[in-house]
């Protein structure tokens, strides 16, 4: 039997077939009449059997019976893992410690999921829901909010004639996204597009451009500030776009002025001839696309950094344009989440315009004292994702309950109480309806297959919970499908049938609308400085800088390679075999520096901590640069990470830290 469905490893959310036989998946492939897809599905989706029947997936409920960190399990029920978070939540109410109670969710999570989390978190009284928004996209979708007025910017690379790839590397990461966005980009190079990748490695997507810019890490926002500079003083801007559609421009002249070339060279290590190329470039090649990701946005100033970026395609025109910046609203669904309490979430007085904080929740707890003494993790691993490992968990020491509902047993479950079996993608009903893709898009997809052992959803197990404490009227749900009616009622695609809605229903997204009937922003234009920003003492292009003598070179981190997603599949062999091992990068110079040769172990130290991992010396990378993989509990990337974030978004400082290097020998 051949059933369509949906990849909800990560958040590109393509097409897939499933092939059962006898209530068992046999074989996954791509769906070729998803119009965002197009039939495309990458190594780790079409390897998804050997996780779903995995031998070491959690089957039943677990409780730790030893100590956190060195963990004896033993099998429960269902209904005493049930009692054990009831009664503890139950002891919260009375104390009146509502907030307490935090729940954390990976970047897998979904409409459906969020959605209940989030109802049951606001009957019950906290504001605590957190997931992945300020480590990933946070300080993008913050500043495109505040500048354009629309959270998600993406770029319509097919009618592209300029396409810039600044800290992207859509060849290994978000690989299909929005039509096979790295196949879309060779076509519109073949058609005569020209391609300029910003990156400090010479990544898998620089291999086919026509300008690689190797930028010093973490400062892309002396860079971006320098062609902002440049196309204003060689009047390379679209003076007609600026004087309908954007607000602020003088204004941005004036800031921008002291970023000259032979300045931001000395900033950058990119020579001011490539600079002013790079402007010409943007500034004359219309219609231009630039798009850009996590290597700009983790970076203490990866806010300012967006921003600066998303001023160089409004000043020349490139925004809601073809071939330039586009928009992809949300789906308009049912809120079901009900009135949020009014109580302030962890982060909120650190950063009170980002949507969430995952990362500072560590600090929250150590240094500001918030009360966290529960903590549920959906699907998450933030012992190795999030940042300054030591840190987080030393936090969770101080919690005094903590439950993981996941799909195996991570290095995070090494810290919990309470073990609980998760349902995968196939096992679950949802609705496809991610922003970030060309075709604006719903699909709803139901289970493939019923769970393995006693796996839930997140659905089941917030519902059982909430019966649990008393809220049975508020939750009348018995699966994920009931949820997702009740999202679709009186939503924009509530007129679709649910058969239609499983094939999949494409709506319409016309480009240009903007320009006629304004921006959705206070002025109805492009706003360079927005008044909000003024409010927090950020309206200017202050730099911070991470700085010290001790630390001669510059290490980034979470460089994205096919076959894992994050933390994920370091589990499943096929693919181990296709990157069997952590390597860390490095530039020539401290290769010569350091005595450093291929295959040597090299030990990688900040002021927050170090590392040993082998190396591998690349010529391509800037030459001072150490690159590490992220997500090896053995080599633990965030072990070299700091409490240190943009203060805007809360996003952590992934990139751009100064570190030493130095040879090892393998036995010290």
């Amino acid at each position: 039997m051949i059933k369509r469905t949906i990849c909800q490893i990560c958040k590109c959310d393509c097409g897939a077939i499933a092939e059962v036989e006898n209530d068992k998946v046999v074989r996954i492939f791509g769906d070729r009449d998803d119009p965002n897809s197009m039939g495309k599905l990458c190594v780790k989706g079409r390897n998804y059997t050997k996780v779903l029947y995995h031998p070491n997936r959690i089957k039943k409920p677990l409780l730790n019976v030893g100590k956190r960190g060195s963990p004896e399990w033993k099998e429960i029920s269902w209904e005493k893992a049930l009692d054990i978070i009831a009664e503890k939540l139950l002891e919260l109410k009375r104390e009146g410690l509502e907030e307490s109670l935090v729940f954390l969710h990976g970047p897998s999570a979904r409409i459906v999921d969020r959605s209940v989390v989030k109802r049951f978190a606001n009957i019950f009284g906290t504001p605590n829901v957190t997931g992945s928004w300020a480590y990933c996209v946070g300080s993008m979708v913050l500043a495109s909010q505040l500048l354009l007025g629309f959270p998600y910017p993406i770029c319509d690379f097919e009618n592209s004639k300029l396409i810039v790839l600044w800290g992207a590397n859509p060849a290994v990461s978000k690989v299909h996204r929005y039509g096979g966005v790295f196949e879309e980009i060779v076509k519109a190079k073949r058609k005569g597009a020209k391609v300029i990748v910003i990156d400090p490695r010479r990544s898998e997507s620089a291999k086919i451009a026509d300008i690689h810019i190797r930028v010093r890490p973490g400062s892309d926002i002396y860079l971006a500030l320098g062609i902002l500079n440049r196309l204003i003083k060689k009047e390379l801007h679209n003076a007609e776009f600026v004087e309908k559609h954007v607000l602020g421009f003088e204004k941005l002249r004036r800031e921008v002025e002291k970023y000259t070339p032979d300045f931001v060279e000395k900033k950058t290590d990119v020579p001011r001839e490539l600079i002013e190329i790079a402007a010409e470039l943007i500034g004359k090649v219309k219609p231009a696309s630039i798009d850009f990701r996590e290597g700009i946005l983790h970076s203490i100033n990866g806010f300012q950094t967006a921003r600066a970026i998303l001023s160089i395609a409004a000043i020349t025109g490139n925004v809601d344009v073809k071939g330039g910046i586009i928009r992809n609203p949300s789906v308009k669904l049912n809120d079901i989440t009900l009135k949020e309490p009014d109580k302030k979430p962890f982060w909120k007085d650190k950063f009170p315009l980002a949507k969430d904080g995952s990362a500072y929740l560590s600090e929250a707890i150590l240094s500001d004292g918030y009360p966290v003494k529960v903590l549920i993790v959906f699907k998450s691993n933030p012992v190795l994702t999030l940042p300054n490992s030591k840190r987080f968990i030393e936090a969770l020491e101080r919690i005094e309950l903590i439950v993981v509902h996941d799909i195996f047993l991570t290095a995070t479950c090494k810290y919990a109480d309470v073990v609980l079996p998760a349902s995968t993608f196939l096992e679950k009903a949802e609705i496809d309806a991610v922003p970030l893709k060309k075709h604006r898009w719903v699909r709803v997809k139901r289970r493939v297959v019923n769970p393995v052992g006693e796996a839930k959803s997140e659905v089941e197990f917030v519902v059982a919970l909430a019966k649990k404490l008393g809220y049975e009227k508020f939750f009348p749900y018995s699966s994920e499908e009931d949820v997702i009616r009740e999202l679709l009622r009186g939503s924009e695609v509530e007129k679709y049938s649910v058969e239609e809605l499983e094939k999949g229903v494409r709506l319409d997204n016309p480009i240009g609308e903007m320009r006629k009937s304004g921006f959705p922003t206070p002025s109805g234009k492009i706003e360079l400085f927005p008044e909000i920003l003024e409010k927090v003492g950020a309206q200017k292009f202050e730099i911070l800088e991470e700085d010290s003598e001790e630390f001669p070179y510059y290490l980034i981190t979470g460089a994205r390679v096919l076959p894992f997603y994050h933390s994920q599949f370091r589990n499943v062999e096929s693919l181990v075999k296709l990157n069997p091992e952590p390597i860390a990068e490095v530039g020539v110079e401290i290769a010569r520096n350091e005595g450093i040769s291929n295959g040597d172990f090299v030990e990688i130290e900040t002021k927050f901590g170090n590392l040993k991992v082998k190396a591998a010396v690349n010529k391509d990378l800037h030459p001072l640069t150490v690159s590490v993989p992220h997500g090896w509990e053995e080599s633990n990337a965030n072990f070299l990470t700091g409490s240190v974030f943009d203060p805007l978004s809360g996003a952590p400082m992934y990139r751009g830290i100064k570190c030493n290097v130095r040879k090892v020998h393998e036995s010290s």
